[in-house]
């Protein structure tokens, strides 16, 4: 079993590689806005024709699609099987830690280091779509801390 110590040192010290990576990051975070560019073809397109929705129910569906995105990208698989094609699995495999940590580690690391850009999308879509602003109702708060054990099983 993995102590709180050993669990933290691991995700500060895949944290700090992530930091390292930034650049790459904010390029991966670019990289899954097609959302975004599909909210500007909605919203344009429901402001000249018949549609149920409104530009700002088109803005905030896309907008929750292009959040959702960024936090549960997964790339463990590829890692794992990169991993054992060049053969630094067996390198962690001799450690005395179990190699899954690393993976989840590095996972959670990606994730903090994702917040920050998710953060400027976010205040950069307030600004631009000051009309698509909301303030979610309490039961679906409530509902979204219900589901959230759910979510985190999924992220890990």
């Amino acid at each position: 079993m993995l102590n709180v110590r050993k669990a933290r040192t691991l995700l500060l010290a895949h944290y700090a590689h992530m930091l390292e990576y930034r650049a790459e990051i904010f390029l991966w975070a670019l990289s899954n806005s097609l959302p975004i560019i599909l909210m500007g073809v909605w919203i344009q397109a429901s402001s000249q024709g018949k549609f149920d929705f409104t530009p700002q129910e088109f803005a905030r569906y896309f907008f929750s699609v292009f959040i959702v995105r960024q936090l549960t990208a997964v790339w463990v698989i590829w890692e794992f099987e990169r991993e054992i094609l060049e053969g630094q699995l067996s390198l962690r495999l001799l450690q005395p830690i179990d190699p899954v940590w690393h993976h989840v580690a590095r996972h959670i690391a990606e994730k903090m280091t994702r917040i920050p850009l998710i953060a400027l999308f976010c205040g950069l879509f307030f600004v631009l779509y000051p009309d698509a602003a909301w303030i979610p109702k309490l039961s679906n708060i409530l509902l979204g801390i219900m589901r959230s054990p759910y979510l985190l099983l999924y992220l890990l």
